[in-house]
């Protein structure tokens, strides 16, 4: 079954998800409508040619109200509120909320209550969605009947809960400390600006290139939602001047002292098992730029672990911050298009 879905907002989420759609073989999702603001020819200009991505590998036209990706159309509208789109018309089933100004759920529903989709997907850290849905973690709670419109965190939460995953299902984990270093991000600027930005602390408008810049209010401690187990936990974000890649570092107590060895046997093991896919493991030494379009949600490195004779961990990993992100998006997508009712469920992934 193919699912079809709609995209508010063609930015970098956006394009993203039409180019994952575009190059995967029967990818079990069509792209039935987007929405921005820009003009046709603008959002077909903007997937054709990306200065971190490339060339499209295929063919982009615009048309007045279509866009043509691969030969196949897609409608193009251009309203600025949610409840103004008329998915229904296009067939949408899903809508990828993905412009970053409607996390709120109350507004998010309007694609269903006024435009006529059955579902809505927030491509973020969402305020007081139905639910949180973590790929990998918890999706398997999803149920049809209560869930409309869910949210999968943050590109950070996701690569952290890959890793909190392995170590909660094989050693246990407490005592969480968390740290995120996220490339540079679409609402940043080259020069200080105070409009504009993601949110409301002025640190976020200073210029991209010049400053490791704090971002207190991105919500690290959703993986606790996923992962209730681990308890407590602290966090950090920071923005650097990179282009693409990302870092997520991950520390805490594990139930019994650990090796190094036994660690990344672990996370190598759920790579190739229950969590293929979501985690990826690379033994060579790596650095940012080597995540860059890796569908994963987290490319672990073991070069990162460290372990100490009372039971400490410490692991780090690599994420795409728009590529992985955008896949667990249409992997939540599916989940949600999903016409069979789907009940809420408990799912063993332990690897131990």
């Amino acid at each position: 079954m193919s699912v079809t879905i709609g995209i508010n907002g063609f930015g970098r989420i956006g394009r993203s998800l039409a180019r994952i759609v575009a190059s995967t073989h029967d990818p079990g999702i069509s792209i039935a409508a987007v929405n921005d603001l820009a003009s046709t020819e603008k959002m077909a200009y903007g997937l054709r040619r990306d200065s971190i991505r490339g060339a499209f590998p295929g063919t982009v036209t615009a048309r007045p109200d279509h866009l043509v990706v691969n030969d196949r159309a897609i409608r193009a509208f251009h309203h600025e509120r949610p409840e103004r789109i008329p998915w229904a018309d296009a067939g949408v089933d899903v809508v990828i909320e993905a412009t970053g100004r409607f996390r709120a759920g109350t507004t998010a529903r309007t694609h269903i209550t006024h435009g006529g989709a059955r579902k809505v997907v927030i491509s973020a850290s969402a305020d007081d969605p139905d639910a949180f849905l973590i790929y990998g973690a918890n999706h398997t709670t999803y149920d049809a009947a209560r869930h409309d419109v869910v949210s999968p965190g943050s590109c950070g939460v996701n690569a952290l809960t890959a890793m909190a995953k392995v170590l909660l299902d094989r050693f246990g984990l407490r005592g969480v400390n968390t740290s995120v270093v996220l490339a540079t991000q679409g609402w940043q600027k080259p020069q200080d600006t105070f409009s504009g930005t993601s949110r409301d602390d002025p640190r976020l408008g200073r210029a991209t290139g010049e400053s490791i810049i704090p971002h207190n209010y991105v919500v690290g401690d959703l993986v606790r939602v996923a992962l209730p187990e681990i308890g407590e936990m602290r966090y950090s974000y920071y923005c650097v001047p990179t282009p693409i890649g990302s870092l997520a570092e991950l520390s805490g107590q594990t139930n019994r002292p650990v090796s190094v060895e036994e660690v990344n046997r672990a996370m190598a093991e759920a790579a190739a098992g229950p969590l293929r896919r979501v985690l990826a493991y690379d033994p060579d030494p790596t650095v940012s730029i080597d995540v860059k379009n890796n569908p994963a949600s987290c490319l672990f490195d073991p070069s990162g672990t460290q372990t100490t004779a009372d039971g400490g961990v410490k692991v780090r990993g690599w994420f795409d911050n728009e590529w992985g992100f955008s896949n667990r998006l249409l992997d939540i997508a599916r989940l949600v298009g999903e016409r069979t009712p789907v009940t809420s469920r408990q799912v063993s992934w332990s690897i131990a």
